[in-house]
């Protein structure tokens, strides 16, 4: 016979009945106040159940859960933010901004989905920052910034702030697939962002210069006490991954399925039958944008059926089932004071606008780029002028024009430009081909160039060192501690050196060096990008490092393997080729190796049908891209090589094939046609369907 409970058991079984009785009433009306915008009681009565709340969990400590709304803010301020990597990558839009290039994008999705009955989902596009949710058995367990969409930021602590996202997700258990993303962006409103600003003006403190900044800001602080106070919202847009089958099969269906767990979709969302519809739904939001509580910045297009989502797939970063309709940029006139150049890390020389300041698309501006030389004369362009200034979103400001009209009188101050013969921070010779805008820096030591290429070396979308930025590359360039890229890793056997130059302490020092030796594990990818080859961007770094490797590959390529490289042209081609050749180049290469670089790329996964197979692809195909077969042979296991050899399992061979074929010829390697490598996958267990599905 079991003991009677004591009067503390009691107690503490009464206290844990009316515990969840309350984060349950409480989940309910924060739902009902930040997403639905349709409260049910007063602050009064919230703030009482709040504070019933505090008292229970202070009285009986063993009753507090991570997910309980009274643990919102917790944690202490912390150093840094972790990085994330994302399982599937955040892609960004593709742009359209009339009728016209809507329908052309439409064309393209019916040809290559192969139906015409594409139906589609409209929504504002929310001008703030993008993250992603992970829940767990229906628990919020991590929220991450977009980053570069591959990788971002750890910001669980500070989104568990914002009460517009559920702690825990209002279905039955056992109902939800065990763990599945979700995407959204982060935005301040119109009014939040008012009254914050009208609090540091009574504090004498600086005012902030849009919403959107300062979002993005107040979600990146160290102390999520902070981020609490700047009453930040969110609204869902897309269902990521889900592990298992997913629960709906069209994005419509998701939004209504994430709306019922309790988690902030925007109302004005809206289901099309028709591209003409879809045009009509966002030339409506140009006129109403304003009268929006926050900022948006276009409206989001996405074919709604799933199935036909795969099939459409995605090109580069941009999915090739959703658009983004881009309002037109705001405009704003103010006196240009004079034309100023920089010098770039590859040595171009950039003209831009130093101006009166003045507000425009969100922000005050000061600066805009006038793009190249010759858009200057063609624009007639002089210090001085009255301009016309654009920006639209994160664009950068921009000069659309002179004010023709208001040279009147003026004629005598105003100042043509002329690009200068000497470099303006070195001194060294111009040049400047016949066939291209760009002016160059002569000098490849110039100060400017090692400092801003010092700069793009250690930014997140190439060797990611935490820490080195604009200000830090120009101070160790300035200060002779970098003469060359390698020379970064270089600064830990300098520490005492580093120390005596001041605001370094030791703490950021030490968090420096740890970066920089992270850096040389970061794949070949990275560092092709990080090199500065001109015109080669992520893109174009992921496909040579695909194609080749690793480093001796690519150095030892011929110009002819590089334009056999898919998506790679021969403009493109010759610059990889050049660069490769130039024996400073080539120094500096064997000097990032010597430092412990990593020069190859994971190109394989482990455990596929194709493990341990060595493929290349050549030629044109049909069905697929190159890359695609590519992404594919190394998602099932498989190596891609850029080169033929007697090591070589099979070449899967297009129209043509060049020397490939020929080679392969030669040494007796099988050559495969797209028939023929299916059906190679098909021995290998891996089914057409799931093949066809990757693409």
């Amino acid at each position: 016979m079991s003991p009677e409970p004591t009067a503390e058991m009691r107690e503490l079984e009464d206290a844990r009945t009316r515990v969840e009785e309350l984060r349950a009433e409480i989940r309910y009306h924060d739902h009902r106040y930040h997403v639905l915008q349709q409260p049910e009681i007063g602050d009064t009565q919230y703030d009482l159940m709040f504070r019933e709340l505090v008292d229970l969990e202070e009285r009986f400590p063993d009753l507090v859960s991570p997910d309980s709304p009274t643990q919102r803010v917790s944690g202490e301020a912390t150093v840094e933010f972790t990085g994330v990597q994302h399982r599937e990558p955040m892609l960004s839009l593709g742009n359209v901004f009339n009728a016209e290039e809507l329908a052309a994008w439409h064309t393209r999705a019916v040809r290559r989905g192969e139906r015409d009955d594409l139906g589609f989902v409209c929504e504002p596009k929310i001008d703030g920052l993008a993250i992603s949710l992970i829940y767990e058995d229906g628990r919020f367990v991590q929220g991450a910034t977009r980053g570069d969409g591959f990788r971002g930021e750890d910001i669980t602590v500070n989104l568990r702030t914002l009460r517009s996202i559920p702690l825990v997700l209002n279905a039955p258990a056992g109902t939800l697939p065990r763990a599945f993303e979700v995407r959204g962006e982060v935005y301040m409103s119109k009014a939040e962002f008012a009254r914050l600003n009208e609090e540091r003006r009574v504090a004498g403190e600086q005012l902030y210069m849009n919403p959107r900044n300062t979002a993005a800001g107040s979600l990146r602080q160290l102390d999520p006490r902070v981020t609490a106070s700047r009453r930040l919202d969110l609204f869902i847009y897309q269902l990521g991954w889900v592990e298992g089958n997913r629960p709906v099969d069209s994005h419509s269906g998701a939004m209504a399925w994430l709306a019922g767990l309790g988690l902030p979709t925007n109302p004005l969302t809206e289901s099309f039958a028709t591209i003409d519809e879809v045009a009509r739904f966002c030339e409506t939001w140009v006129e109403r944008r304003d009268a929006l509580d926050y900022g948006i910045d276009g409206v989001v297009i996405k074919v709604d059926d799933f199935a036909t989502q795969r099939v459409l797939g995605i090109v580069g970063r941009e999915p090739r089932w959703a658009i983004a309709w881009k309002f037109p940029a705001e405009q704003a006139v103010t006196r240009l004071r004079h034309i100023e150049v920089s010098v770039g890390r590859t040595g171009v020389l950039t003209p831009f606008a130093a101006l009166e300041p003045v507000f425009v698309g969100g922000a005050n501006v000061s600066l805009a780029t006038l793009h190249n030389a010759d858009h200057i004369r063609s624009l007639d362009i002089r210090g001085g002028d009255d301009v016309i200034v654009q920006r639209a979103g994160d664009v950068i400001p921009q000069v659309v024009a002179p004010v023709l009209s208001r040279r009147e009188g003026r004629e005598a101050e105003l100042v043509p430009f002329e690009m200068p013969a000497t470099c303006p921070v070195c001194g060294a010779d111009v040049s400047h081909g016949d066939d291209e805008a760009a002016y160059y820096c002569s000098n490849r030591r110039c100060p400017a160039q090692l400092s801003r290429g010092v700069e793009h070396y250690a930014s997140r979308g190439a060797l990611d060192i935490e820490g080195f930025g604009e200000k830090l590359a120009f101070q160790m360039v300035d200060l002779e501690f970098i003469q060359s890229l390698s020379d970064i890793y270089a600064l830990p056997d300098r520490r005492e050196e580093l120390l005596a130059i001041p605001r370094i302490g030791a703490k950021k020092l030490e968090a420096l060096f740890a970066n920089i030796e992270g850096s040389k594990q970061q794949p070949l990818s990275r560092l092709l990008v990080g090199l500065t080859i001109r015109h080669v961007g992520t893109e174009t770094a992921r496909a040579l490092a695909r194609h080749f490797g690793n480093m001796t590959a690519l150095q030892d390529a011929a110009l002819e393997e590089l334009q056999a490289v898919n998506d790679i042209g021969p403009i493109v081609a010759e610059s990889v080729f050049a660069f490769f050749r130039d024996e400073e180049n080539a120094a500096l290469i064997e000097r990032l190796r010597d430092h412990g670089v990593r020069i190859d790329e994971d190109t394989t996964a482990r455990g596929g049908p194709l493990e341990g197979l060595s493929i290349v692809v050549t030629g044109s195909l049909e069905r697929w891209s190159r890359n695609e077969v590519e992404e594919l042979i190394t998602t099932l296991g498989g190596k891609v090589s850029g080169a033929v050899s007697k090591k070589t399992s099979f070449v899967v061979a297009g129209e043509g094939g060049g020397s490939k074929r020929d080679k392969a010829e030669t040494l007796g390697v099988e050559i495969l046609d797209e028939a023929g490598f299916l059906d190679r996958l098909r021995e290998h267990g891996w089914s057409a369907e799931i093949a066809e599905s990757r693409t």
